[in-house]
């Protein structure tokens, strides 16, 4: 069965800084019509980065969409037509205060399929040298250098609420450690 829907109508409800909001009328294939609300997000790429000894550089920052400070791995949203892979090196110096000429590739994750078409590139660090930070005017943050083991209790515990370091932690442990 071809599960696609198929566009009828649309229109933007907002075009932001960062966002826009469409609504969009679709033909669904068994037939019957809907609305879809769509974010378009131009995507991020997020860096999980780990030391020698096993630590995890996390970041604590508000969210005001939460109303809640968060751990977090650095991140940042993609400028128009930037690369991912560019983005993270940049993202990762600008608020970490390190410097990495190479980065590996643990895939793409989609945080909200459901209504967003946001895209989030997820990159592994190990091998960085401290420089400096360098935050937005908007941005404050403060870094924490923490054991693999205590960021997964803190995944355990509800700690860890953020889905890209949920699942940039989950990749590595797939991947280096047999999980």
């Amino acid at each position: 069965m071809d599960m696609r829907e198929k566009k009828i109508s649309g229109e933007v409800i907002f075009n932001g800084k960062v966002v826009k909001l469409e609504k969009d009328k679709v033909l669904c294939p068994n037939g019957n019509e809907s609305i879809r609300e769509i974010v378009r997000h131009p995507g991020g790429a997020a860096i999980l980065a780990i030391t020698d000894k096993e630590e995890v550089i996390l970041e604590r920052q508000f969210r005001y969409s939460y109303d809640e400070v968060i751990y977090e791995i650095p991140a940042g949203k993609l400028e128009k037509g930037e690369d991912p892979y560019y983005a993270a090196l940049r993202e990762f110096e600008e608020e970490t205060g390190n410097k990495t000429e190479k980065l590996e590739s643990l895939g793409v994750t989609y945080p909200t399929c459901g209504y967003s078409s946001e895209i989030i590139y997820l990159y592994l660090a190990k091998d960085f040298v401290k420089t400096a930070t360098h935050f937005d005017d908007d941005e404050v943050i403060e870094l924490e250098y923490i054991s693999l083991d205590d960021v997964i209790k803190m995944i355990e515990d509800g700690r860890i609420k953020d889905a890209k370091t949920i699942v940039a932690i989950m990749r590595y442990l797939i991947k280096y450690k047999n999980i």
